[in-house]
Order: structure tokens, then C-alpha cells, then sequence
């Protein structure tokens, strides 16, 4: 489609929907952006964009099916759920409905690499970036996506020489339709969003449409030790390459002994690094390191350049981060676990002696997964959020427990039941928007707190 005095419809003024209509204009095209919010709620959003798109129009405090009469395109923010009436609505009317991924896409001069995943994905970008980077010197290489920066914001200043990394969740690939990375992700899949998502199999049929487009021309890179990840390899028409931490591959990357071991194409052997060279811990950690070699080697990256990046890669803030030690208390933030997956995965990575910050916004959860690693690891669990009674009832009796009000409370409660030579891991298997305005902001007021 080309743009130019097309009449679109943005839903949502997150940062997806600023950068789409900043990117609309841009093209040409008029737009309206509408939220389910108050004007008064999203002052200071609105008023940025109309001091830099003067002409972009406004509908807050609801989405009146009136105002897509004359839409040529409706484009939706991830977290606007794309099953809501007044999409169904407009979508029998034929006016195409897609998201701020799709659109982007559509732009795109640049090579697609696309990962996703239960957990797992923010790291296996940020770290595939860093590694491409020093290899494509005279490139562009863009992280971007659910990382934290849109797509739309870069798309029209790439080339078709420059290299992106994207992050997708689920919720920006079921907007998709013509999406096809040259190199897809299947990191993991795992119970996530079922306050979002019907059931199970409705996630994962997002997570699947990653690879849907896809030709024999691409790539996939598919996790081995995850049954529903590995199922991709005979769903696929792209080319596979699988990794493990579990098993030796007769091609693809794994674990051989404590060395990181790659063979892209079934013919040579490299051993990388050694795991125990890595600083970011713990055998999720391997993988995502894993893939990134992969990538890597995919686009030409030397085994040495790919060594040195990963040894020194200190890992994400908010994601077992280390903050700090009070009187042989370690404290660690791991605010980027907002599913049982990933506190699963901090369970593993960090010695027993545990006094766990868990709670907020529950998604679904199932915490059964969770009760071995309860017993075995975490002393304590210090409570807090919406989901307090249900994480009370499922883990409750199988370790201590306390409730917290606030998060300067938790980690007061935390610190005074932990003794030297433990942990205060705050990991909450949960969503944040009950009590804080995101992960990092909840990440950042642990961090304050200690």
C-alpha cells in the first residue's frame, strides 16, 4: 500500500503507536490515534506528538466504531488484544487490521532476524547485536521491538546492507500476515499469557507464525530439549539448525563437556568457548548464548569475534542482575521474570539459601512447576501484588511466607529473614502493572529499596 492520503487508524499511544504515527505522517498519510484512556491520562504522550506531527488527530476515552468508517488501515498495538468487538467489527467491513510489526515489516529494506520465546528473548537479542556488530563494523545493526524500542522508529533508515534484530512476543505475532524473517528464533515455548491468550494452543499458534512466510532460502533455529519448539522441524520450509545444552547435535550448536561446541553446517567442528568463560549464569544463559553463536555464524562472524563478545557480555539489568551485598546478603534483581519459566530459570541459576520476592499481576500461572525448587532452594517467599492469595495457596506449604505491602516493604522483610550467605532474589513469576508502571520500573524501586 502506498501511504500517501491514506486515512489510517492507530489503536493505542504506547510506545508502538507514537512510533507508527510519527512514521504514517512521515509517508503522507493522515492519521488518527485512538486509546481506551482519557486525555487527561495520556497528557504528556499527546502533547509530545503534536509538537512533532501537528496533524495527527486524537480519539481518547474509546474506540467508536464510528471513527474507522473511512479507514484505509487500522494498525493495533501489542497490547491491545486483537480479538476485541470493534476489530471484529472492522474487519468485516474488509478494511485490513494488522499490527505495528507488520507495518514495519512492509518498510523494511534491512534482514529480518527474528527471535522469540518464552524467556529468554531480550538477552539472546541484545547479545546476537553486540556479536553482529563487531563483525558488520561498516553496517547498521538495530536491536529493536519488544525489547523496547519499536521497529517503526528505525524502519525508514535502513538499508538493505544493515542487519535488524527483533525481538517478537506473541501478542505482535498474531498481527502479522506477510512477516518473514530470513532468520527465525524458537528459543522456547512455555504456559505464558493465558490472561491474554484463550488456552495453550492459541499461544502457541502465535509463537508459530514466526516461521509461517518462511522459504527455503531462510533459516530457523529451534531449541532441541523443548518438545514444542522442536516440533517446528517438520512444520518448516526454512533450513534448521537446532541447539542444546542437553545433547550432542550432528549439526547445530551445543554443549560438549563445559565447551560451547558449534557445527553450522554438519561438515566442521568449532568449540567456541568454554560455558564456565560466560558471565551471565545459569544453563538458560548457555543457550541464549547458544543461538547468538549460531546467528552468527549464519552471517559470516568469526569464532574468535563471537568468544570475545560472549565473555564479556555482562548480561541485562532486570534480569538476574546483581545489585549488591549488606552483611553477606546478596541481593539480585530479576524483575524480567514475569512468568513461572523464568523463575524457574533463576531457581536453577542461583544457590539455595533463598528468600524470594514473588507476585503481582498474575497471567494464567500454573505454579506446580515451581514446588521442587520451593523446597529444595528458597527459605522464604516475601509475598506481594494481586496474585498473593493464589501464590499463598500453591506454594504456601511447602517453604516459610510473608505478605508485603510495598516493595520497600518486601525488601525489608526480606532482608531481615535473610541470614549471611543467602539471597534476596526478587523473581516474581508475574506481570507488574498492579503496583508499578512496568518491569523496569519495578526493577528499579527493588534496586532503590537495597
Amino acid at each position: 500500500m502506498m501511504f500517501k492520503d491514506k486515512f489510517v487508524v492507530v489503536i493505542g499511544l504506547a510506545r508502538s503507536g507514537i512510533a507508527v504515527a510519527k512514521v504514517l505522517v512521515n509517508l503522507g498519510a493522515n492519521v488518527l490515534i485512538t486509546d481506551q484512556k482519557s486525555e487527561d491520562e495520556l497528557k504528556d504522550a499527546i502533547e509530545k506528538l503534536r509538537s512533532d506531527c501537528p496533524q495527527v488527530k486524537f480519539r481518547m476515552g474509546g474506540h467508536p466504531e464510528s471513527i474507522f468508517d473511512d479507514a484505509d488501515l487500522v494498525v493495533v498495538s501489542p497490547g491491545v488484544p486483537f480479538n476485541i468487538p470493534v476489530l471484529e467489527a472492522v474487519r468485516k467491513k474488509s478494511i485490513e487490521v494488522i499490527g505495528e510489526i507488520e507495518l514495519a515489516y512492509r518498510l523494511c529494506k534491512a534482514p529480518i532476524i527474528a527471535i522469540t520465546g518464552t524467556k529468554g528473548k531480550s538477552t539472546t537479542s541484545t547479545l546476537t547485536g553486540q556479536i553482529l556488530s563487531k563483525t558488520y563494523e561498516n553496517s547498521k545493526v538495530v536491536v529493536a521491538g519488544n525489547i523496547g524500542t519499536p521497529l517503526s522508529q528505525y524502519v525508514l533508515d535502513l538499508e538493505e546492507s544493515d542487519l535488524l534484530v527483533l525481538e517478537v512476543s506473541s501478542f505482535q505475532l498474531e498481527t502479522t500476515v506477510y512477516f518473514k524473517p530470513a532468520v527465525s528464533v524458537i528459543l522456547n515455548v512455555m504456559m505464558d499469557h493465558l490472561d491474554r491468550h484463550k488456552d495453550f494452543e492459541e499461544y502457541v499458534s502465535a509463537k508459530y507464525r514466526i516461521f509461517a512466510n518462511q522459504t527455503e532460502n531462510d533459516y530457523i533455529i529451534l531449541n532441541a530439549d523443548d518438545p514444542t519448539a522442536y516440533a517446528v522441524k517438520n512444520l518448516t520450509k526454512a533450513k534448521v539448525l537446532l541447539f542444546s545444552s542437553r545433547q550432542k547435535l550432528d549439526k547445530g550448536v551445543y554443549l560438549e563437556n563445559d565447551n560451547i561446541v558449534a557445527n553450522i553446517n554438519g561438515d566442521r567442528i568449532i568449540t567456541i568457548c568454554k560455558s564456565s568463560e560466560l558471565k551471565i549464569i545459569g544453563r538458560h544463559n548457555i543457550e541464549n548464548s547458544m543461538v547468538a553463536i549460531a546467528i552468527s555464524m549464519i552471517y559470516g562472524a568469526e569464532p574468535e569475534a563471537i568468544a570475545e563478545v560472549l565473555k564479556e557480555f555482562p548480561g541485562l539489568e532486570h534480569a538476574l542482575e546483581f545489585v549488591g551485598e549488606i552483611n553477606g546478603i546478596r541481593f539480585i534483581n530479576d524483575s524480567k521474570a514475569t512468568n513461572v519459566v523464568s523463575l524457574k530459570a533463576a531457581l536453577e541459576s542461583v544457590d539455595s539459601g533463598i528468600n524470594l520476592i514473588i507476585g503481582g499481576r498474575d497471567k494464567g500461572n500454573d505454579y506446580e512447576p515451581l514446588i521442587p525448587l520451593v523446597e529444595e532452594k528458597v527459605r522464604h517467599l516475601i509475598i506481594i501484588g494481586e496474585s498473593a492469595e493464589k501464590i499463598e495457596k500453591s506454594l504456601g506449604c511447602f517453604t516459610k511466607w510473608v505478605k508485603a505491602t510495598t516493595m520497600d516493604d518486601a525488601v525489608n522483610k526480606a532482608y531481615n529473614l535473610a541470614k549471611s550467605g543467602e539471597t534476596v532474589l526478587l523473581s516474581t513469576a508475574c506481570a507488574s502493572f498492579d503496583m508499578f508502571n512496568d518491569y523496569a520500573d519495578r526493577g528499579k524501586k527493588f534496586k532503590e529499596a537495597v
